[in-house]
């Protein structure tokens, strides 16, 4: 909590490599047991073929889910790179789309909130932080990073590291921030990826 950036201190980057080894072996596991199961796909009769169809388009689909959740890890690390750890500071919600809502203070105007989402697609529900808030086992989190951009969320004791962004600080066809935010903190921002106009 110390240091000038979460990347500076060690348990930081330990849990970014543990992050990085679980989603990158999310993704081999997919990759590695797609052709298995096209290959019982192919030898399975045509009438149970039917029973068979369905579960190579889930397979497809959760193999997708992991490859984007993996090329967000580059995003994970610019963002420790120049934020450091704010502790406890994030009110974790359930949406009612079955999604995760993270509540911030904004950093300029403290008196207002900012608010990031994550989750609500088809297959996000078993990730942890859907799970874990919707049992109500997490409630608050730590945070590096500018609500009104993006930042990584952790839960306490630094786990499960998730990117989260604006909508318009990451998707080239929205306009960008710019209003209410002072230059430096748009300078920081776009340091660490986000896009600020």
């Amino acid at each position: 909590m110390h240091h000038t950036t979460a990347w500076e201190d060690p348990a930081t980057r330990q849990a970014w490599r543990r992050t990085v080894l679980f989603r990158c072996a999310a993704v081999l596991g997919w990759l590695l047991g797609f052709p298995a199961w096209l290959f019982s796909v192919v030898m399975t009769p045509r009438w149970l073929l039917v029973l068979w169809l369905p579960l190579l388009c889930v397979g497809i689909w959760y193999a997708l889910i992991s490859m984007v959740a993996a090329t967000s890890l580059p995003g994970i690390r610019r963002v420790l790179r120049v934020y450091p750890w704010q502790a406890d500071i994030v009110d974790v919600r359930s949406k009612k789309n079955g999604g995760t809502q993270f509540v911030l203070p904004d950093p300029e105007r403290p008196e207002k909130s900012v608010r990031l989402g994550y989750g609500a697609l088809i297959g996000t529900g078993r990730h942890f932080w859907v799970r874990a808030v919707r049992s109500g086992q997490v409630t608050t989190a730590w945070f590096a990073g500018d609500p009104r951009y993006v930042g990584v969320v952790a839960a306490p004791g630094l786990r499960n590291l998730l990117w989260v962004a604006q909508p318009e600080a990451a998707d080239a066809r929205m306009s960008p921030r710019r209003r209410g935010v002072s230059p430096e903190a748009r300078a920081r921002a776009r340091s660490a990826g986000a896009r600020v106009g």
